[in-house]
């Protein structure tokens, strides 16, 4: 990929979940402050399924219009992607200023992150990476 053909960017992964939608706030709050694009991805692990792609495509914008009803106040690309969450993260993420991802919301196999998207990504990533979780969930916990 020409990282050159991008202007400066800001990407995040985007599936619906807490921790998802934390990052998605990260991301705008970083893309306002650095004067970049937004991308917002949806990765649909597995094969390409048209159908599989549209319905990803609404529940990207249906997140979007929920979390910004007035836009995030700055420019915005949103993709749904097929693939392994992680490798098409780290892909997208080549030349960005910035890659910020959701933690897991439940560790699995004594990762403290959970799951495969963040070390992947950790060990990875092209550009700075920020992993986020949404604490109002363990509020009292």
């Amino acid at each position: 990929m020409n990282a050159t053909a991008y202007p400066r960017r800001v990407i995040t992964g985007v599936d619906g979940s807490p921790n998802s939608v934390a990052a998605l706030h990260r991301a705008v709050a970083e893309a306002r402050r650095g004067g970049t694009v937004l991308e917002v991805v949806l990765v649909i692990p597995g094969c390409p399924d048209p159908g599989a792609y549209a319905a990803a495509l609404t529940k990207l914008s249906d997140i979007l219009t929920l979390e910004y009803p007035d836009g995030p106040g700055v420019p915005v690309r949103e993709k749904v992607e097929h693939g392994d969450p992680a490798t098409t993260l780290v892909e997208l993420a080549d030349g960005a200023a910035l890659l910020v991802i959701g933690a897991r919301s439940r560790s699995e196999a004594g990762n403290p992150l959970g799951g495969e998207v963040v070390p992947v990504c950790m060990n990875r990533a092209p550009c700075p990476l920020a992993v986020c979780a949404d604490h109002s969930q363990h509020a009292g916990v």
